[in-house]
């Protein structure tokens, strides 16, 4: 998958109509995860998805589904700013940004501040997600 990615870095620019579709695939991908709706993110995610937590861990798509389908999550709409594109050519990019998370796991009240980074490809005429990296902000 990775030399996948860096061989589109190479191709160049992403065209705009590509970035349309990659931006509007974030929302609706982080919409998924405020709402806990689990077809959606099965949707998206790529069955060789990486997820590189704030802690450097790094699991799979099932448990990100879990994560934020499981129940035990419940999420205050969540703010996300300074939002930007990395085009990876035609078939794919990178949607970065800061956010901030509030809500309750296991009924304990959490805020998360933080940055990143989701690698988007277009494979059989759909968009998944096939990375995602994040990294905790103070």
């Amino acid at each position: 998958m990775f030399a996948a990615v860096a061989a589109l870095m190479l191709a160049g620019s992403a065209p705009a109509a590509t970035e349309a579709a990659i931006r509007a695939a974030s929302r609706e991908f982080d919409d998924a995860q405020l709402h806990g709706d689990r077809a959606v993110l099965e949707r998206y995610l790529a069955p060789d998805f990486l997820f590189v937590r704030g802690s450097g861990k790094v699991t799979g798509r099932q448990e990100f589904i879990d994560t934020f389908a499981g129940g035990t999550l419940k999420l205050e709409p969540f703010t996300i700013v300074n939002r930007s594109f990395v085009g990876l050519g035609a078939d794919a990019g990178i949607m970065a940004a800061e956010g901030t998370m509030r809500g309750t796991a296991n009924g304990k009240p959490f805020v998360d501040h933080f940055r990143f980074a989701d690698t988007f490809l277009r494979r059989g005429g759909r968009w998944q997600v096939v990375y995602v990296q994040v990294t905790p902000l103070p």
